[in-house]
């Protein structure tokens, strides 16, 4: 039901299953990082009913301070996360679930006032509560696999722009 290779992209049709698997990976978090974590909120395709998605559930915490980071590697760990650093984006922490064949879990770590917070949470909610534009991203998901299924970097790159435009129709509604 979860799970995918790293580097490859491979897309599932959306599982209601997704949601209780993110409730319950939501709770082993919060016991093993309560004192941490101020929010927990499921992110990705995998968190948009109706549209397909890589396999593997996102998740979004918000860390009451990254001085903190060091003191939730070793908890996180015992629920089999690898600590992968910020990857490419300042102050925000991606912790990895699975090994090089079965990735079920990425966990994005950041203060709440980081600017990754809001776009992640905008382009979840403004694609849950427009079925069209959600169907224009599953759509261009399914076509992009056909280019870069080997490819996961240029697959996640060519979706930057639906993205950006997505996040900022979400921030203009906020405005109206």
């Amino acid at each position: 039901m979860i799970g995918l290779k790293r580097g490859i992209v491979k897309l599932s049709k959306y599982n209601p299953k997704w949601k209780t698997l993110f409730e319950e990976e939501s709770k082993k978090l919060l016991t093993v990082a309560n004192d941490y974590f101020e929010d927990v909120q499921h992110i990705g395709s995998t968190a948009i009913p109706g549209i397909v998605s890589k396999p593997i559930i996102d998740i979004l915490a918000a860390i009451n301070s990254l001085s903190n980071i060091s003191r939730i590697i070793e908890p996180l760990k015992q629920l089999d996360y690898i600590h992968r650093g910020e990857q490419g984006i300042p102050d925000r922490h991606l912790f990895v679930k699975g090994g090089e064949d079965y990735r079920t879990h990425h966990l994005h770590v950041v203060e709440k006032k980081h600017s990754e917070w809001p776009k992640h949470i905008l382009f979840r909610d403004y694609l849950r509560n427009y079925p069209l534009e959600a169907q224009e991203y599953s759509k261009l998901k399914q076509d992009l696999l056909k280019k870069y299924e080997f490819d996961r970097e240029k697959y996640t790159n060519s979706k930057s722009d639906f993205i950006k435009r997505i996040i900022e129709k979400a921030k203009q509604d906020l405005l109206v």
